[in-house]
């Protein structure tokens, strides 16, 4: 008889990065949230498929992804709401101490990021230097891609403006080697399209049709515990030779 999978199975990283609410198309912010939480549904509902269908991966409890979200205002608060309807544990990855980052924010976005902090179930801020902003915002982003197993990019695929920007994390995570599930807005046409990001760099990436065997691949090898790395069991010293006594 086999033997039942008893552990959990450790928790899929998603990132978030995209433009803040001011830049995005008024004209498509609904179907924007649509899709943004139709992705996020989507790989709830593929983590669990190949959970149940891989014996390699423990089933005591229902695999569970763990979003990390910046929370500016836009993309990633978006990225929130939706992840918090789809059973995810949302962490707060900030650049700055909660109190000056909200010097980021203005009139109702005040609110909207005091209530995003507080549902949030965990909250991790970087130790980010108001006169080095910039650089804060690219160490968000940096710290942000090395936990991600996958980034969700909210993203007009145009090169942006500097470091710290989203066209600067999406080089960053594909440099990285990290899947990117693209959510491309289109601002002439004012329509929203999705496609998978697996290489290349920002402007000119390698991409893939974002379809269910394709989610189930990225989430297959996350899922599966790592190895235990071997322990080498220490040498027993030799113990140093018996010089022979000279006869006399």
């Amino acid at each position: 008889m086999p033997r039942k999978r008893t552990s959990a199975p450790p928790p899929p990283n998603v990132g978030i990065t995209g433009h803040r609410a001011g830049t995005l198309p008024a004209e498509i912010i609904d179907s924007l949230e649509a899709v943004v939480d139709e992705v996020f549904r989507e790989l709830r509902v593929a983590a669990l498929r190949v959970q149940k269908a891989d014996p390699k991966i423990p089933d005591r409890e229902p695999a569970k992804l763990c979003l990390h979200t910046p929370l500016a205002s836009g993309a990633d608060q978006l990225a929130a709401k939706v992840a918090h309807g789809a059973g995810y544990h949302v962490r707060a990855l900030l650049p700055f101490d909660p109190d000056e980052y909200r010097n980021d924010f203005t009139g109702d976005e005040i609110d909207e990021y005091d209530k995003a902090l507080d549902a949030a179930h965990e909250i991790f801020a970087l130790p980010g230097d108001r006169a080095d902003a910039i650089g804060a915002y690219v160490l968000v982003g940096t710290v942000m891609v090395d936990q991600a197993d996958i980034l969700v990019a909210v993203w007009d695929g145009d090169a942006g403006h500097g470091p710290g920007g989203t066209a600067h994390v999406v080089d960053l995570a594909l440099a990285s080697s990290v899947p990117i599930i693209h959510i491309a807005i289109d601002r002439e046409g004012a329509n929203v399209t999705t496609r998978l990001l697996v290489g290349g760099h920002a402007l000119e990436p390698i991409t893939m049709s974002l379809e269910s065997d394709a989610l189930d691949g990225l989430l297959r090898g996350t899922l599966r515990p790592k190895p235990k790395p071997a322990v080498k069991k220490p040498r027993a010293a030799r113990r140093p030779k018996k010089k022979a006594k000279s006869a006399a």
